[in-house]
């Protein structure tokens, strides 16, 4: 599968989703055992760890169709993330790599109220907020934020992962739409 055919599978997939129309695809006791043998997903996604945010559902996908890496803030910034990235990069060989952002991220509004306030959160929420910082300053709000924040991401994984067509994109919590950056 090419990066672009894997991108319309999820968008098609989020249409279903959307409109309530779904089609639970791959989620049989015949897809468990296929993929009990060897994963083979079509994408990566890295999301947020927002229980709001499934992106197996979002996209109406099934068994073993996507590498999923979950970190509130959907950010890349430790060697455990992008090693997990990697491996879904260059050992299963997913041709798409998808960074969901989405609408109300605790994360990214948790560093905007630090950084308004001119203080730094502490024990692991600061590691947590801290790769989030850059992608926030000078922006008005946080949607904007956001969607910086997200397309930071895409720019280095890109960077990172130059082999691999890497997209951005922010999911609306009431509407269920994902929305390219």
């Amino acid at each position: 599968m090419t990066a672009d055919e894997a991108l319309e599978r999820l968008l098609e997939g989020n249409k279903r989703f959307v409109s309530g129309d779904l089609e639970h695809p791959r989620r049989d006791d015949e897809r468990r055992a296929e993929q009990a043998e060897g994963q083979t997903p079509f994408a990566v996604i890295l999301g947020c760890a927002d229980s709001r945010v499934p992106p197996e559902i979002v996209f109406d996908q099934g068994i073993g169709d996507l590498f999923i890496v979950r970190v509130a803030g959907n950010t890349a910034a430790d060697d455990v993330t992008l090693g997990s990235i990697e491996f879904a990069v260059s050992v299963l060989q997913c041709p798409l790599l998808f960074v969901l952002g989405h609408a109300q991220c605790g994360a990214v509004a948790a560093a905007l109220r630090a950084m308004a306030e001119g203080t730094e959160l502490g024990g692991y929420l600061g590691a947590l907020t801290d790769p989030i910082r850059p992608a926030i300053r000078g922006v008005d709000g946080l949607d904007a934020g956001i969607a910086e924040n997200v397309r930071r991401q895409v720019a280095r994984l890109a960077n990172v992962f130059p082999e691999t067509h890497v997209v951005g994109a922010r999911y609306d919590l009431h509407t269920g739409r994902v929305q390219l950056l």
